[in-house]
Order: structure tokens, then sequence, then C-alpha cells
């Protein structure tokens, strides 16, 4: 065996210790490839080792990255846990514990979204509870108003005939002072219907073009008799630079200024009430409007300017008992201008008179539509002589009310006292007007009208009801009605639209 052929190492031991004769022995040969396929397998095995480690320490540099990531990790899991925890926590109660226990603090967490859950629920539940009782307490303000308006008409309707009538200057005195009195109660129960829809979220307001100076003037012309009664002035001023046409809610808008201006006529005796509107700024699509209502009447202590915007309040318990009234008008003027995005604001000392304002962001509008005046208007107010009406109504009073005014509109007419009866009397009659009640026994005046309509898609028929809620006129449409008269109903209203749609006017 050649030294070349042995391990290198090997070789060089061999040359260095063995002669030549030595190396040629067989058995040492044999000895010695023996040896040498030794060290080429520790050269190997040293290789894999060293190749083994390197590998062995990468894998561990990266492993050891991991693990400080997870580490990281995991304490920003506990580090937010933490914070949830805190978070939910309602009564700082928190307790100590090791924050890197991860189950404890899962666990705490877990107990903690569960309370929260049950608190939602619970509230949740009396949310529900307090609508309902919202609802309810809308439903019972809307039945009362009905049962309240169904015997106040039979007061107006009387009042209003006797009136008409020649009597003594004593009665006549006595008649205005009752007339007097129905207007406030039927003020009341509006104001108390119209504080229950604002309160049960049920007023939407209307975009429709109007003119706010007519607006105004006509507001100043309604409360001007009032006034002067009390001996007081009404001026309005007017800015020119107002559009004459703006976009919104004429109908709340004017309630308002309504409330604002009589408010201002029931505290002042003897004095003057200034009604202000004016052109803020303008822009192309919007105008900024300013409003004031100003009286010189008996004033509002610094120290009560609050109290007046709460439901049912007065400043104090003299002024309903000298004035009258409910305190709902200013709590539905503050609801009524937010919803319009203003703000109601006061300037007041007691017994120098208070100052109401606000202001208002309109649209501009392109021009006010054209409201054709009723053929009613051209109706002779005296007599309609020739018309056949059925006047469907279950309570007698306002049976009287109304048969007194059709007989002296010379109007011919029968009775139902349901709606059931209505039906069967509409088949048997010809008539050009039906007068229907809403809430009768038997059958209401709405299934009534589903009815009749059956019968004739065409015949017109009006509601003539004291249910005044907004649910109700859409209701009463819904079903076929073509119009709607509110109890206690004005009497030449009710003459014009049974003039309008029986076609009498010329």
């Amino acid at each position: 065996m050649q030294n070349d052929q042995l391990h290198k190492l090997l070789s060089k031991q061999v040359n260095r210790f063995l002669d030549t004769e030595s190396q040629g022995r067989e058995d040492v040969v044999k000895f010695l490839k023996v040896v040498s396929d030794s060290y080429v397998n520790f050269d190997r095995d040293k290789e894999l080792f060293e190749h083994s480690s390197s590998l062995n320490e990468k894998e561990y540099a990266e492993i050891n990255i991991r693990l400080k990531d997870e580490i990281g990790q995991r304490r920003r899991s506990i580090e937010k846990l933490i914070e949830a925890i805190h978070s939910l926590e309602t009564d700082n109660s928190l307790p100590s514990f090791d924050a890197d226990n991860l189950l404890l603090l899962v666990d705490y967490l877990q107990k903690q979204i569960d309370n929260r859950k049950k608190m939602e629920t619970e509230l949740r539940q009396a949310k529900d509870a307090a609508e309902k009782a919202t609802q309810a307490k809308s439903e019972f303000l809307s039945m009362m108003s009905h049962e309240i308006r169904t015997p106040l008409n039979a007061i107006v309707g009387m009042t209003y005939l006797m009136q008409q009538e020649e009597c003594s200057p004593t009665m006549a005195d006595n008649l205005k002072t009752l007339q007097f009195s129905t207007d406030n109660l039927h003020v009341l129960i509006n104001d108390i219907l119209d504080f229950s829809k604002i309160e049960a979220g049920k007023v939407d307001l209307e975009a429709t073009p109007f003119d706010f100076k007519q607006l105004v003037s006509n507001i100043k012309r309604a409360n001007q008799v009032k006034a002067e009664e009390k001996g007081n002035r009404i001026r309005l001023m007017v800015d020119d630079d107002i559009p004459d046409s703006l976009i919104g809610d004429p109908l709340r808008l004017g309630q308002i200024l309504s409330n604002l201006v009589s408010n201002a006529v029931k505290f002042t005796i003897n004095g003057s009430i200034s009604l202000e509107i004016s052109l803020v700024s303008k822009t192309d699509e919007e105008a900024q409007i300013y409003v004031s209502v100003k009286d010189s009447g008996i004033g509002i202590p610094p120290d009560k300017q609050e109290l007046i915007f709460e439901q049912f309040t007065q400043a104090n318990s003299e002024t309903t008992r000298k004035f009258g009234g409910t305190g709902l008008g200013l709590v539905i003027t503050k609801k009524l201008l937010e919803l319009h995005g203003s703000k109601i604001q006061l300037e007041s000392e007691e017994g120098k008179g208070a100052k109401f304002y606000f202001t208002l962001k309109l649209k501009i509008g392109n021009g006010i539509k054209t409201i054709q005046a009723p053929v009613a208007e051209s109706i002779n107010e005296v007599s309609l002589k020739g018309v056949k009406v059925l006047l469907v109504e279950d309570y007698p009073v306002n049976v009287k009310v109304a048969s007194k005014f059709l007989t002296r509109w010379e109007i011919d007419f029968d009775v139902a006292e349901n709606g059931l009866v209505a039906v069967e009397k509409y088949k048997n009659g010809k008539y050009d007007v039906i007068l229907m009640d809403l809430l009768m026994p038997e059958m209401d005046g709405y299934t009534a009208t589903l009815r009749i309509r059956e019968l004739n898609p065409t015949i017109p028929i009006i509601a003539l009801t004291a249910s005044a809620t907004l649910n109700n006129q859409d209701r009463a449409f819904e079903v076929g009605m073509n119009d709607y008269v509110t109890k206690p109903f004005n009497p030449k209203e009710l003459f014009q639209k049974i003039g309008k749609y029986s076609h009498r006017g010329s």
C-alpha cells in the first residue's frame, strides 16, 4: 500500500517511525489501512459535527428571536387586557394580581365582559320600558284630548249659534266671556297635544316656499284684538331685504311666533309689544334671519329664566292664577326651534319686560306656490239648500249641535249613530257629502269609509272628529277620506268644505 493512499497524518507518522521493509509487510499494510480509515472517518465526523453545530447556532438564534417576539407580544397582550379591564371597571375595584398570569387576566376580563353584557341588557330593557311609557303617555294625552274636544265641540258650537241670535247686552257679554273661556281651553288642549307629539318625536318639519314677511304680518293681525283689549300696542318691524320666498315649515314657524307674541300680550298691560325680523346674512342659497319679540310687561327674574322653559312651569305660582296658561307655550317653542337647529334666547328683568329672540337659517326659494282661493270663498254663506248630507256621529250632544248648523244652512241630512248604520243608510239613500266621525261603537269611521268606498269610490267623505293626531289624519286619508275637520269645528270652515265637495260653489 502506498503512503499517498493513507491519511495525511498517518502517512507522516509511518514515514517517520517505520522503515521501508516494515511498511511492505502484508500484516502492517492491513493494519495501516484500518488506522487510515479511522482517521478518515474521524475527519468526516468532525466536519459533520462542525456543520451541525453551525446550523444549530443559527436555528437557536432564530428561535431565540421568535421567542423574544412571542414574549413581547404576550406582554403587549397583557397590557391590552389590563387596559380593557380598566375600561370595563365601574367601581374602581380592579384587584392586584400578577400581570404575567395571562390566564388570570383573561378570566377576570371575561367576568367583566359578562357583567357589562348584563348591564347593557338591563339598560336596553329600561330603555324599552321608558319608550313604552312615553308611548303610553302620548296615547293617554291623545285620548284625553279627544275626550275633552268632544264636549267642547258642543260648547263652542252652541256659543256660536247663540251669538248669532238676538240677545240682551248682558247675555251678549256673558256669551263673549264664555267664548273667551272656550278659546283658552281649546288652546290648552292643542298645547298638550302638540307637546305630546313633539316629545314622542312625531313632528316632521315641512319644506315649502312661503313669505316670511306675510307670515309675521298675519301673526300681528291675529293678536291685535287681544292686545287692544289689554291696552297694548303691537309694533312690527320688517327688514325689506328679507327674500320674498323662503323654504321652511310656515305652520310650525307661525306657531313659534304666535306663542311668543301671545305670551307677550298675556303678560303685558297698557304697554307695547315689538315684533322684529331682520336679515343677518344672505348667500345665493340661504338666508339667516333674526327674530325678536320684546314686551314691556311683568318681566322675569334672572333666577327664574331657565325655569320657564320647563314643562308645566311658570315663573311663580301667582302667574298661573293671575294670567292663566299651562306653561307649555315656551316649552313647545323651545323644542320647535331645536328642530329647526336654533335656540331661544332671553333677556329680561323683573318689572321691565322681556325680550325673546333667535336666529333661523332658511333656504331661499324661487317663488311662492300660488295658493288658489278655496271654492268655498264664493259660496253663499247663508244657504246650501239642495245639498243632502249623511251625518255619522255617536255623541248625542254633537249630533244636536251639527244638526242646528245643517238646519241653519238649509241642508237636508240624515243621522247615523255609528259606522254600521252609516253603511246601511248609504246603501238605501242618495247623498252629496258624508260627514264621518272616526271613533264610534259597532263600527268605526275608518272601516265604514272602506265599506262605502267599495260601493262608491267618489262620494265625498269629510272626517268630522275630535281625534286631532297626525296618525289619525294619515289613516283617514289612507282609507279614502277626502278632507279632515277637527272638533271643535269652525262653522265657516265646515260650511265651506261642504259647499266645495258638494259642488255648490259658484
